[in-house]
């Protein structure tokens, strides 16, 4: 019988445990609503829900008796969370969900753009035209100041590729972005 209502007790605390983890995602929602994502506020909400495949699968080893299993799974959890954000592309979705902000009325931090890895700039491109004209003209000079170097066949990474390619494709858009509409 001891044992039984550790395990109740113990799923009632799992519960609640997830009921922090609901609030602090709501909040980070709220967060990215008002201000835009971020990297703290993706990788943040990212060990969020590994915490809670984590406490998920507590429930359903541990509290169950098979102890053995809860390891295996819980670093399973963090590979799938690592593999899920490397699929996404975390820089092109920060510009990507920024950029549908500015497109609602939101401000547009160009700063934070122009910080974003290259991984980033074909996005920040496509979303030029949704943008003021005077955020557009500084997100414009910004990529055009940091076009990615050609690097030799040993320091090569597809994303600065990408960006070089989409800039030498676009320039003089971007070039254009900054010049007074007639």
């Amino acid at each position: 019988m001891p044992a039984r209502r550790h395990s109740l007790l113990a799923t009632g605390l799992v519960l609640l445990v997830f009921v922090v983890i609901s609030s602090a995602i709501r909040r980070m929602d709220a967060y990215v609503d008002q201000f835009g994502l971020t990297e703290l506020r993706l990788y943040t909400t990212a060990i969020m829900v590994w915490l809670a495949l984590v406490f998920a699968w507590l429930l359903v080893t541990v509290i169950r008796g098979r102890r053995e299993r809860f390891a295996f799974g819980a670093a399973l959890a963090g590979f799938l969370v690592l593999a899920t954000l490397n699929v996404v592309n975390p820089d092109a979705l920060m510009a990507r969900t920024n950029l549908d902000r500015a497109a609602s009325g939101h401000e547009f931090d160009v700063a934070h753009a122009a910080s974003l890895t290259p991984d980033a700039t074909p996005t920040l491109i496509a979303g030029l035209p949704s943008l003021p004209d005077d955020e557009r003209c500084d997100l414009a000079r910004a990529l055009l100041d940091d076009v990615p170097d050609s690097e030799s066949w040993r320091t090569w990474n597809h994303g600065r590729t990408e960006a070089r390619d989409a800039i030498d494709a676009n320039e003089p858009a971007l070039r254009e972005a900054c010049s007074p509409n007639d």
